[in-house]
């Protein structure tokens, strides 16, 4: 039986140590940050990196923000079904632990992903497949759809109507083989793709300003609180104030932490 998994973690403030004995983790970046330590160095992942740890290696972990993070466990001999990779390039890939930096392309993947797999967890041994085909580059799962001008339009899009339509005269193909290529290459359909940005955008406004919900909800293209605050929670599983709160008590701890380790110096 397979021992891969792809799903979302929350991490907590307080240090945990530990090592995988059978698989590695590859730990994608969502919200907040996550601070690693292993072999002897210092880490932070945020949405624009991913971290490799090799089976055996012991690791601590711990976030200061209440970080999220997309988190694929899989055996490095492990061969996902509909992919024809290189075996030993993929061992290579999870056999080190390393620190790596995502690409917009890859970063927008995971994020895709993040979101479709709350919705449709039957759908994460497909996530799986297509991260690990975009991180090693498979010829096939590469280069057939202009993502950057794509995420450039919709974020400069999110408080209006984006319709396939849009997305398919940007990218210059028809309605269906736009549909066929980000089903292909980041397992969802435009519209669920749209959604994802809209809400991914709505989430680090929330946790990273001041400004109202209601005001967020209309930037981010939804014309009633109630009817973001539903989409908010069927994608992240909690509120819109429920995730303000959360990095508001992590910061809090956090401070709290700082000043008891200050005091007992």
């Amino acid at each position: 039986m397979s021992s891969t998994r792809l799903n979302i973690h929350h991490y907590a403030s307080s240090a945990t140590s530990h090592a995988h004995a059978a698989h590695s983790q590859l730990v994608f970046g969502l919200y907040g940050s996550l601070e690693l330590e292993f072999e002897g160095r210092g880490a932070s992942v945020d949405s624009t990196a991913l971290a490799i740890i090799a089976p055996g290696d012991e690791h601590t972990y711990f976030s200061r923000d209440g970080g999220h993070c997309l988190v694929l466990d899989i055996s490095p001999q492990q061969q996902l079904d509909g992919l024809n990779l290189n075996l030993a390039a993929q061992q290579r890939l999870l056999e080190k632990t390393t620190l790596h930096t995502l690409t917009p392309q890859q970063g927008s993947l995971v994020r895709s992903l993040a979101g479709v797999i709350k919705e449709q967890p039957g759908l994460a041994a497909a996530g799986a497949s297509l991260l690990l085909a975009s991180l090693l580059q498979q010829p096939a799962q590469s280069g057939r759809l202009p993502m950057a001008t794509i995420d450039a339009y919709i974020d400069s899009h999110l408080a209006y109507p984006i319709e396939v339509g849009d997305l398919a005269q940007l990218a210059r193909i028809s309605h269906s083989r736009l549909r066929h290529w980000f089903a292909l290459e980041l397992g969802c359909s435009p519209t669920d793709y749209v959604r994802q940005r809209r809400l991914s955008s709505a989430r680090q406004q929330l946790e990273r300003g001041r400004d109202s919900i209601a005001l967020i909800a209309e930037r981010c293209g939804y014309g009633s609180q109630s009817a973001f605050a539903q989409a908010f929670k069927q994608c992240w599983g909690l509120s819109p104030s429920s995730a303000r709160q959360r990095v508001a008590q992590a910061t809090q701890n956090n401070m709290r932490a700082r000043a008891n380790s200050l005091q007992g110096r």
